[in-house]
């Protein structure tokens, strides 16, 4: 039971530093980098702001986006075994799987923002290289490893994460069903937010809210989970 109690403490905390981290770098990234409208502005646009802002928003980007992605790697694993405990394995299976994916890709995705962004944004501003070229790269570069890979591959293993880890805690009950509605209402929200690489450029707001309600569900199951870990109890004891 001790050891069950420590698994739903640690995968609370874990969601909710995540989540907590997430929503912090967004309102910041917000202040000085005009997120989110600029990550869709032209080349010439992005790269001289970024370099105006070399000294804060690489950082914000990996610490507060990046950091979200390890957390959810490890609290993926966390949260699949704490319903394994209550003897739901499928769902919770893949739904640590997804995480997982979903995690890795977060992280090595959103880390162009703090490696070679800014040194494309230093050749572009501060050398005699070509622009054109400098643009062109950014612009491949960021249509794989952002728009394709740390976007929508994985917002798709994000919504898949979801709806299993749904599942799974409305077979358990682990925490409110609530959490479970939020979770499919998010993924449903991702999923729309995936059209844009389509030529639907509205899917550009459900993509944006949808990486906001990610960060809000990870500190509502986070706090669930914490909660229900008896550390309440723990507290009255002490008092």
């Amino acid at each position: 039971m001790n050891n069950e109690k420590m698994i739903l403490k640690v995968s609370g905390v874990l969601a909710i530093i995540g989540g907590g981290i997430a929503i912090l770098g967004f309102i910041l990234l917000k202040m000085t980098f005009g997120y989110p409208d600029i990550i869709r502005a032209e080349p010439a646009v992005l790269l001289k702001k970024l370099h105006e802002t070399r000294n804060v928003v690489p950082y914000l980007y990996y610490v507060g986006v990046g950091g979200a992605g390890v957390c959810i790697i490890f609290f993926s694993s966390l949260l699949a075994e704490v319903f394994k405990r209550r003897d739901e394995v499928c769902f919770s299976s893949l739904g640590k799987l997804c995480g997982i994916i979903s995690g890795v890709l977060l992280y090595a995705g959103i880390i162009r923002y703090s490696i070679l962004f800014p040194q494309l944004a230093m050749l572009r501003e501060t050398t005699t290289a070509d622009k054109e070229t400098i643009d062109l790269i950014f612009k491949a570069m960021n249509t794989y490893i952002g728009d394709s890979l740390a976007e929508h591959v994985q917002f798709t293993f994000t919504s898949l994460m979801l709806l299993f880890f749904g599942i799974s805690n409305l077979k358990t009950q682990t925490v409110s069903k609530w959490v479970s509605i939020f979770g499919f209402i998010t993924a449903v929200t991702l999923c729309i937010g995936n059209l844009e690489p389509f030529g639907y450029d509205f899917a550009f707001a459900f993509n944006r809210a949808g990486g906001d309600m990610i960060a809000l569900w990870l500190i509502i199951i986070g706090y669930g989970l914490f909660r229900n870990s008896g550390i309440e109890n723990e507290f009255a004891k002490l008092q």
